[in-house]
């Protein structure tokens, strides 16, 4: 009985914060596309001068890296805001995801000019948390 509590307890943590994910508050996202701006190239150069770095976007969403041909001569690279895209939110959760073809990759983050990193994703996600935590008492009563 008190595991059927525990798993719907989970489920609704889980359901609740994966909601919340994306949409907590207003960030800025750099905004460009390698193809016309190589400032947007990786390494990124966090560092420079705002003057010398893309523009910057307001955002009501996640930040977004999205690279295509990763480490070919024509990988381009797009740094943006979810609320710029045709996705679902609902899938989105402070993570990378892969093209089937394994030449590119989508990275989600949440927090003011984080898409300008190389990596993104480091931050673990609380519905992510919640998801183990969740498994591991699942896994200690049976």
């Amino acid at each position: 009985m008190i595991l059927r509590y525990a798993i719907v307890l989970c489920v609704l943590a889980i359901t609740t914060l994966t909601r919340a994910e994306c949409q907590t508050r207003q960030i800025y996202c750099y905004e460009c596309d390698s193809y016309n701006d190589l400032r947007c190239k990786d390494p990124f150069n966090y560092t420079a001068l705002p003057r010398d770095q893309p523009p910057l976007l307001t955002c009501n969403g996640c930040c977004v890296k999205m690279v295509r041909h990763s480490k070919t001569d024509y990988e381009v690279i797009r740094r943006t805001c979810t609320s710029q895209l045709q996705i679902n939110l609902f899938m989105v959760d402070h993570v990378c995801m892969m093209e089937s073809s394994g030449t590119g990759h989508m990275c989600f983050c949440e927090e003011d000019m984080c898409n300008g990193t190389a990596i993104i994703g480091n931050a673990v996600s609380p519905a992510l948390v919640s998801a183990i935590a969740c498994l591991l008492a699942w896994c200690a009563y049976t």
